[in-house]
């Protein structure tokens, strides 16, 4: 069992993203709301427990591999899949800039953990599909030819016929 925490280059890519969107977005209500102090002051806290939520995803997000299959840890939410029921491996936009994913049906995803409360968190489940996404590229870089990718070719030969 290997535990597999996002590379430093994800991590600055989340957290230059989510800093300009919240600086946006604050910005644009402090601009049409700046004479109430009452949304100011609801800014401020969202803003902050956005930077929170940031930092648990920058400290927590990771995969597991096991022989049973893949688990991913996002905050609020822990997905496992076992390695039979990972369709194939597809590219998707995340962030901004494409990754390699493991494609699940939602059917086939147990879902261990989920925080209904942590919702301005991005998780892998659309609910408007009936597929799911685990990132992979985001957790090594040249993910196939590292540790990670081994262990997936090992438990998962499938995925790369």
């Amino acid at each position: 069992m290997n535990s597999y925490y996002l590379t430093s280059r994800s991590n600055y890519i989340y957290f230059g993203f989510s800093m300009v969107a919240l600086v946006t977005i604050i910005g644009l209500f402090l601009y049409f709301f700046r004479n109430t102090l009452c949304f100011q002051v609801y800014l401020l806290g969202c803003g902050l427990y956005s930077v929170y939520i940031l930092f648990q995803k920058l400290r927590n997000e990771h995969v597991v591999v096991t022989q049973k299959g893949i688990e991913y840890f996002a905050p609020g939410i822990i997905l496992e899949v076992d390695w039979e029921s990972i369709e194939k491996i597809s590219s998707h936009w995340r962030y901004g800039f494409q990754h390699e994913c493991l494609l699940v049906d939602n059917s086939r995803v147990r879902m261990k953990k989920w925080h209904v409360f942590n919702s301005g968190v991005p998780t892998p489940i659309n609910f408007l599909s009936a597929k799911t996404i685990v990132p992979i590229t985001c957790f090594s870089e040249n993910w196939r030819d590292s540790e990670l990718g081994q262990q997936i070719k090992q438990y998962a030969p499938h995925l790369f016929n």
